[in-house]
């Protein structure tokens, strides 16, 4: 049965959908280009060596000093592009099968605990590199911490991308479980 005919998710009227495309479409330019400008300057700082990923994004405040970063634009992006498209294809999503839609939630549920575990383990990081700098009497600057290991991972950069990956997973749970709750399959995870 199509959602148009449901009253919990229903068709939004033209206007909602307009400002859901410009939207959407906003999201997606800051995400290719924030993406272009990360590998662009990765390319140009890491010649000489290995550099963090995502530190590139982290470093440069854009467009007024101090008040965000280009991974702070990517993550709020990334969360509003997953939304938006989502909101504009549910009617769509809804007519895909039990089976599908069953495993889509819980792979939703999987990546959610682990974002979740990735985004406590890098606060957790954080706080120990700080601890440690501030026992030796060095300030702490939280945008060149990085994770140990063999590839390094900006903490900022990722604490914010597993960030926003748990929140469109942790919606994607939510979304996929009213579309099992609407279409009144009883097995709902």
């Amino acid at each position: 049965m199509p959602l148009e005919q449901m009253d919990e998710l229903r068709r939004p009227e033209a206007s909602t959908r307009l400002m859901y495309r410009i939207v959407c479409w906003a999201s997606g330019f800051t995400i290719v280009a924030t993406f272009l400008y990360g590998l662009a300057t990765s390319a140009l700082f890491a010649s000489g060596g290995v550099l963090d990923i995502g530190q590139t994004l982290v470093n440069v405040d854009f467009p007024i000093p101090y008040f965000a970063k280009p991974v702070t634009y990517l993550s709020i992006a990334c969360v509003t592009f997953f939304y938006t498209c989502l909101r504009l294809w549910q009617n769509k999503v809804a007519q895909w099968s039990h089976l599908k839609l069953a495993s889509l939630q819980l792979f939703a549920i999987v990546v959610a605990f682990a974002s979740a575990y990735e985004v406590m383990y890098n606060f957790m990081l954080w706080g120990s590199f700080f601890s440690l700098q501030l026992f030796y009497n060095n300030t702490p600057n939280p945008n060149f911490l990085s994770s140990p290991g063999p590839i390094p991972w900006n903490l900022v950069f990722a604490t914010k991308m597993f960030l926003a990956l748990f929140a469109i997973s942790g919606y994607s749970v939510y979304f996929l479980r009213r579309v099992h709750e609407v279409r009144g399959l009883s097995d709902v995870l």
